[in-house]
């Protein structure tokens, strides 16, 4: 590593992968939610675009208290239900040269998720065939009836297999995205399934990463 150089700055020189959204200005605020203190809301700052005006970018979300954080000491976002291997990650990637939140190729974010130079493959997870299988703007700025300001927000779920520690069995994985768009970067919230459970009506399971991604907030809206 090169000394003094800050991880999101290492990283940033492929912008084709999807890194961490590097915590900055301090620790987050961690308060438990409602009587049962089952979820906790995560609030705090993430590292902004260069071209940005302010250097950090509020985000929260909510998830269950009992997740593990991992990877504390270096900055990125990262939790995991120690029962069945289901995680988050906090991401960004860089758009494509005249592309925006809504115009991108869905593949692309499959790509840069998956990426051999991004972080989720540098957590230790070996993908293979990912792809996205569904898609949908939930908050489109172009639309007549768009908020003022606004922030694009976009849903996805994206198909992968993970390989094991053999190198020989694959497992079917299925991740929850909600993606905005700041500057010509977009931030994610990426949670990371097993397939049967994902696709099990009704399960806890999925109930608990559309519950993380609906929850999840960049920008004004997160201080609110």
């Amino acid at each position: 590593l090169l000394t003094g150089a800050s991880p999101s700055a290492l990283a940033e020189d492929n912008q084709a992968a999807a890194i961490y959204a590097y915590r900055s200005g301090g620790l987050p605020s961690l308060p438990p939610i409602g009587l049962t203190k089952l979820t906790t809301r995560y609030e705090g700052y993430v590292e902004a675009p260069k071209s940005y005006a302010k250097s950090g970018i509020p985000i929260s979300f909510d998830f269950p208290s009992d997740w593990l954080q991992l990877d504390k000491l270096g900055g990125g976002i990262q939790y995991v239900d120690q029962r069945n291997g289901d995680k988050l990650y906090i991401l960004k990637a860089t758009l494509p040269a005249d592309t925006n939140l809504k115009t991108v190729a869905k593949s692309w974010f499959a790509e840069v998720i998956l990426s051999p130079e991004g972080d989720v493959a540098r957590s230790g997870v070996v993908a293979e065939g990912g792809r996205i299988s569904r898609s949908q703007m939930t908050t489109d700025c172009t639309a007549e009836d768009a908020p003022s300001p606004c922030i694009g927000r976009r849903r996805m779920i994206l198909k992968y297999d993970t390989v094991t520690g053999s190198g020989v069995q694959t497992v079917e994985r299925r991740g929850l995205i909600d993606a905005y768009q700041i500057d010509n970067d977009v931030y994610m919230m990426v949670t990371s399934s097993n397939a049967i459970k994902f696709e099990q009506k009704g399960s806890r399971e999925r109930e608990t990463v559309e519950n993380i991604c609906q929850s999840f907030k960049v920008g004004p809206a997160a201080l609110s």
